[in-house]
């Protein structure tokens, strides 16, 4: 029998219809909470003053997924196109007509990622034992980014300190590339160094309710390889094609050229290269 109390609206004396509403308003309370956790993110991640790619970052489900472009384009000069407009598309098409695209697969907590990365005309799936980021956000600086209240944040990041500004008013914790973790969602992203490398929000959609557009079956399906290993076949080519150059220059008794390893991304230096 149904009881009312004058003043509390309904209750049940009955203890089995109550624990059945209970995990009713539980499930809806998670259903609402993991709905709006749902977003779609682009960031344009800027390499130099006239090159950009678009990156496109989709959080679902406790899963992040970056999209990027293999190739950057050429920014158009419009001198009066709005700060807020995106440049136009960056995918660039391979041999036999496919186009590739930089592929992030990472689950929140969890140690190692995937990624798709080309290697002399060659997909490949690489697993990235990524390591933990420790944030330090102690900082007390706020700044107003476009249209959101930011907080900055550090970290150390493979050679590199990385300096990013989030926002609490989207409490969704993804950011572009291979970075998140922060109460909120990153709004820019930079690292120190001589040549810097920036990641700028553009446009987002919160709650997001559409597809994340990766084909995993077709990733799946690519010659596997660890980062280790995809990153020393790199080296080995690199290192070939500056002794190739090397070569062909005109040598100077008594000057001694010494080269020193840079690699043109954040990552600098290799958890195995440190030992």
């Amino acid at each position: 029998m149904q009881k009312f109390k004058r003043g509390s609206g309904l209750a049940f004396s009955n203890p089995t219809i109550m624990y059945k509403y209970s995990l009713f308003f539980l499930f809806l309370l998670a259903t609402t909470v993991s709905y709006g956790q749902e977003l779609k993110a682009v960031y344009e991640y800027l390499l130099s003053p006239i090159a950009t790619f678009r990156e496109e970052v989709y959080f679902q489900n406790g899963v992040k997924t970056s999209v990027r472009d293999s190739l950057p384009q050429l920014k158009p000069q419009a001198p009066n196109s709005s700060e807020e407009e995106l440049s136009g598309s960056m995918s660039v098409t391979l041999d036999m007509g496919k186009t590739y695209r930089n592929i992030i697969i990472q689950k929140s907590n969890a140690p190692q990622l995937v990624e798709t990365r080309s290697f002399k005309g060659s997909n490949y799936l690489v697993s990235d034992e990524f390591p933990p980021l420790a944030w330090n956000t102690s900082y007390t600086d706020v700044d107003t980014l476009g249209k959101h209240i930011c907080h900055k944040a550090t970290v150390t990041y493979r050679g590199t300190t990385l300096v990013a500004y989030y926002t609490n008013d989207i409490p969704v914790p993804a950011g572009p590339y291979k970075f998140g973790g922060l109460p909120g969602l990153i709004v820019m992203l930079y690292n120190e160094g001589a040549n810097p490398h920036y990641w700028l929000l553009k446009e987002i959609e919160y709650p997001y309710t559409g597809d994340v557009p990766v084909n995993e079956k077709y990733m799946n399906a690519l010659p596997k390889l660890s980062l280790e290993s995809f990153i020393k076949k790199e080296d080995l080519e690199t290192e070939e094609r500056m002794r190739m150059m090397m070569s062909k220059m005109p040598l100077i008794e008594g000057v001694t050229v010494e080269r020193k390893k840079v690699r043109g991304s954040v990552e600098q230096v290799y958890e195995w290269e440190k030992n």
